[in-house]
């Protein structure tokens, strides 16, 4: 082949492999489906940090059953408890970034920075919808020989250690919850690690420990039940759902704290994605269904979407670095 036939070819196949560049470019510019144009194609798993029964675990299957209806793909809950939130988080933060493992996270994951040995940046998450908000309360067995609040601290202040108070994990939301109103009534409690509010609520019940700071909600059906008694809520006004149980605050004691709940993906996981989850999780949220779901269990009711989100927990982070380093908790 002559110099200029083979110059001739080169220019040829030059031409040709730039047209179907430029194709290919131009069909994923306009023709080829984004990210999340077909999501979902397959099951989505929501991972719990706790153990079944509890209210993250109970809010999270409802919410999954409604969002499983809106994408028309399986939602499924698998509960992965273990270090307080922290195995679960974990796995949530390790995920592929598909939009197929998702995750709720708590203002657990955020305290856990400062309360325990081990901890996963929030940062590694990326916040989808925050769906509720619940107080911490004080409840103890039945026959437990506290009438009110201020019998049950009188008592433990002057048996310095002896009233043990279940939690749903070491350096956790409850943990805390209890050593920030001990710090604040000068009672000294020991704090019973459990994998969930729910084993926490069991052991009060069975007399394992004498009390436990989760919330009101969580406890509700072994309230209902006969088994356990409230003493007091840590909100500003009393739940509606128990409306004969006074606030802290009503008592003298000046004590308000409690718990969010978000659901997120790990980081980098793309933004249509994201918002297309944003969306069901939403509808989910102000569905009738679900509403009457958390006024019957006395769950809060709160939202806040990605970006309100982000900028909670990082509010959190700030407000949780002052308070929580002076509570005296011993790292796990």
């Amino acid at each position: 082949m002559s110099r200029g036939n083979k110059i001739q070819s080169a220019a040829h196949f030059i031409r040709t492999r730039t047209v179907l560049i430029l194709g290919i470019g131009f069909l994923l510019l306009t023709g080829a489906p984004s990210a999340g144009a077909a999501y979902p194609e397959k099951e989505i798993t929501i991972i719990v940090p706790w153990a079944a029964g509890g209210g993250t675990d109970l809010i999270a299957r409802f919410m999954a059953d409604l969002m499983e209806k809106d994408l028309g793909k399986p939602v499924v809950v698998v509960n992965k408890p273990g270090g307080g939130g922290l195995v679960g988080f974990k796995q949530i933060a390790a995920a592929q970034p598909d939009g197929y493992t998702l995750g709720i996270t708590t203002n657990s994951q955020i305290l856990q920075k400062y309360s325990a040995s081990s901890y996963q940046d929030w940062r590694e998450m990326a916040p989808i919808a925050l769906h509720n908000y619940d107080p911490s309360g004080f409840t103890v067995k039945t026959e437990a020989p506290w009438k009110n609040i201020t019998e049950a601290l009188d008592w433990a202040k002057a048996n310095p250690a002896k009233m043990r108070v279940a939690n749903s994990g070491p350096g956790a939301i409850w943990h805390v919850a209890a050593a920030l109103l001990g710090s604040k009534t000068g009672v000294q409690f020991t704090h019973v690690p459990y994998a969930g509010a729910n084993p926490a609520s069991v052991a009060v019940a069975g007399g394992h420990v004498e009390a436990t700071s989760v919330s009101p909600a969580e406890v509700g059906t072994l309230v209902r039940g006969g088994k356990l008694r409230i003493l007091a809520i840590a909100s500003e006004k009393r739940e509606p759902l128990f409306p004969d149980v006074p606030t802290f605050k009503e008592s003298g004691i000046d004590f308000a704290f409690g718990v969010w709940r978000c659901l997120v993906g790990p980081k980098n996981t793309p933004k249509e994605i994201i918002s297309k989850l944003e969306v069901s999780a939403k509808k989910a949220v102000n569905d009738p269904k679900f509403k009457d779901f958390m006024t019957k269990n006395g769950f809060g009711q709160a939202y806040l979407g990605p970006a309100e989100s982000v900028a909670l927990m990082a509010q959190d982070e700030k407000d949780f670095e002052k308070i929580v380093p002076g509570l005296g908790l011993k790292k796990n």
